[in-house]
């Protein structure tokens, strides 16, 4: 997007449309009304967390850019939104950024990203800076203390496509914006997503319904938003010893673990048949269940990774990393496409029906060689397979960034969308004891509501 080409912005006085702003990592933003928003389809919707979520609106107002923002770009924003200089006497700084805060919460004051999108890296070695002009999509770094300290954990994630139609996702919500009036303020310690969810139950009991924070086309635009803002991510799993990291370690060391915000979560309690229901898992009656809490800012705080939606584009680029070594970087971004998804769910669909195992590279390598008579064929199957082994995006993988219900707990309906989905992407995860032990997680027992 051109930088400085909206008619008003940054000027002063009564003729002020709002102001530029540099974050952190030098990503350009605009800074308006909403009345004086451009009528420009180009610039997208806001971004969400500045006013959904206190902790990051502050973080962003107290972490601009030194020097590529002018020294007074507060005062400048002050002016702006009171519309006149002499108010100003009345405020001292740490009285302007409470003000901003707040009318960055009440969406008097809106923020949207000027910068392209880019693909941020982690810092494992084997990663180099490139970029694909059919691979126009957003990887969230999370490094060391950067992600949470640098007031960047905004970035956006959700892809967009660069005129290629095989790859983009299904959501398409066009201009629609996500309210957040029932939307609560996100916790600020493990201790209060305990007792959230304590009264999520308690409500549940109550009304025995189980109510969405947010309607079908609110989750569509979240995934073309991005919401990685979260402080507080959450996953259902079957409860495993303290000695296994969160999410499931592959032999390779790709640890990959499946999550969602709090945010999303937060009504469905802690009932294991009605989150199994949200995220489009199987309820087993039989199993013990757990929550997992994530404290974004104490989990990557000595560890790095990658947080991403999950959509086609997003998945595509992590291959494009991953994988290149043994698949060209046009078959990875082939495969993760909608038409390629349906003939791999009929290929596996028949390797099941055989008795193949899904884990079992040489019964997988032979199957291929029989169904598959070109070998580009076998190539994309076997490309295919990789991300479903490696990152657990198997055949059932909607590419859209959102779950599918099941409609198995009684609460909703099959096959609408559930909750955002986020992927954690690790190569040397801690132990839940250590995480633990840094105060990084909390384990919650899911229990069924009797």
């Amino acid at each position: 997007m051109e930088l400085f080409k909206y008619p008003g912005v940054g000027r002063s006085g009564h003729f002020c449309k709002g102001h530029y702003l540099f974050c952190n990592f030098g990503y350009q933003y605009l800074a308006c009304k909403p009345i004086d928003k451009p009528d420009d389809p180009l610039l997208g919707l806001p971004v969400m967390s500045c006013y959904a979520c206190e902790h990051f609106a502050r973080r962003f107002l107290t972490t601009l850019h030194q020097w590529k923002n002018p020294l007074d770009i507060i005062c400048r924003l002050m002016r702006y939104m009171l519309c006149d200089e002499y108010s100003l006497s009345r405020f001292n700084e740490a009285q302007a950024i409470d003000y901003l805060v707040e009318r960055l919460l009440n969406r008097d004051l809106l923020i949207f990203e000027m910068d392209e999108p880019k693909i941020t890296y982690s810092g494992y070695g084997e990663y180099e800076p490139g970029s694909s002009k059919n691979n126009r999509l957003i990887l969230e770094e999370v490094s060391l203390r950067e992600e949470v300290s640098s007031g960047e954990s905004s970035r956006k994630v959700a892809a967009t496509p660069a005129n290629n139609d095989s790859a983009s996702s299904s959501v398409r919500p066009g201009n629609y914006r996500v309210s957040t009036e029932f939307v609560n303020k996100e916790p600020t310690s493990l201790e209060e997503v305990r007792q959230r969810l304590e009264q999520a139950r308690e409500r549940l009991i109550t009304t025995g319904e189980y109510k969405p924070k947010y309607s079908q086309e609110e989750l569509e635009a979240l995934v073309v938003q991005g919401i990685l803002s979260a402080r507080f991510l959450v996953t259902l799993q079957e409860k495993e010893a303290g000695d296994n990291p969160v999410g499931f370690k592959r032999g390779s060391g790709r640890t990959t673990t499946w999550t969602t915000t709090f945010d999303q979560m937060e009504n469905g309690d802690t009932d294991p048949r009605l989150l199994n229901d949200l995220n489009g898992m199987s309820w087993d009656e039989e199993a013990e269940w757990e929550i997992i809490i994530l404290d974004r800012e104490k989990y990557f705080e000595q560890g790095s990774g990658l947080t991403f939606i999950p959509t086609y584009e997003n998945t595509a680029a992590l291959g494009g990393n991953e994988f290149s070594d043994e698949f060209s970087k046009e078959v990875l971004q082939m495969v993760m496409s909608p038409e390629y998804s349906r003939k791999y769910a009929d290929a596996i669909s028949d390797y099941k029906a055989k008795g193949g195992q899904l884990y079992n590279p040489q019964q997988i390598k032979k199957y291929a060689a029989t169904r598959f008579i070109q070998v580009d064929e076998r190539n994309a199957f076997k490309a295919r397979h990789t991300y479903t082994v490696e990152l657990g995006t198997n055949e059932h993988f909607s590419g859209d960034g959102l779950t599918k219900t099941t409609g198995e707990s009684g609460y909703l309906a099959k096959g609408q969308h559930g909750a955002l989905e986020i992927i954690i992407f690790e190569k040397s995860p801690k132990t839940m004891d250590e995480l633990e032990a840094d105060g990084a997680i909390l384990r919650i027992p899911a229990k069924p509501i009797t």
